[in-house]
């Protein structure tokens, strides 16, 4: 019990530091620094009317800029920035959904279960058209063995049967993709879980 309270509460402590708009050290921020169009800076203890649309700055009590997450930081791309703010999203979305990697295992295993059906349905009807196609072939082998030509019923049977064995091979190999695509989101879910727990854990230290 106390194990899950300490993951609970570890989630909790990761989810609002990415919930946070700034750092920690914006609980110490009292003054906004904003320029308007043109080009006038203005100091307030609150965002101003004067530069709606312009460049603006929150600081520290002792003058320090902090850094907005939303903002392009230095050397960084705008598409970089967007790579960064989905990941911050996805991030958000992961610690609220698990408190641990065991849940998302158990999430993964009750995802997998219909494609998982569907992949022993299509195997067992792969298996009975192959079989069909193995009876086939061998009264197509007597026909030969008894000096006999193949009836062109047998022909066209033995045809029809290797186009549905080949529709259900490419079945086949559909849905066992998508049992793959479960378990790899999964897996980096874990993955990513793993990483955000172990940066905190770090933080701590």
């Amino acid at each position: 019990m106390k194990l899950c309270e300490r993951r609970l509460t570890r989630v909790g402590v990761l989810l609002v530091l990415f919930s946070v708009a700034a750092p920690a050290v914006a609980v110490e921020a009292h003054m906004y620094r904003c320029k308007d169009k043109n080009g006038r800076v203005y100091y307030s203890d609150r965002p101003g009317m004067e530069c709606q649309g312009g460049e603006s700055d929150e600081l520290t009590k002792h003058g320090l800029v902090l850094e907005r997450p939303d903002a392009l930081r230095p050397g960084e791309t705008e598409e970089e920035r967007q790579a960064r703010l989905a990941q911050q999203r996805q991030d958000r979305a992961l610690l609220q959904t698990y408190s641990s990697e065991q849940q998302i295992e158990e999430a993964k295993k009750r995802s997998l279960e219909n494609p998982l059906l569907a992949v022993k349905y299509a195997k067992k009807k792969l298996a009975i058209y192959t079989d069909r196609l193995s009876e086939l072939r061998a009264r197509e082998v007597g026909y030969s063995i008894d000096g006999k030509d193949t009836p062109l019923s047998l022909i066209e049977e033995i045809d029809a049967t290797l186009s549905d064995i080949a529709r259900l091979e490419y079945e086949l190999e559909t849905k066992q993709r998508s049992v793959d695509r479960v378990i790899d989101r999964y897996e980096a879910d874990k993955e990513r879980y793993r990483q955000l727990v172990e940066a905190y854990d770090k933080q701590k230290r």
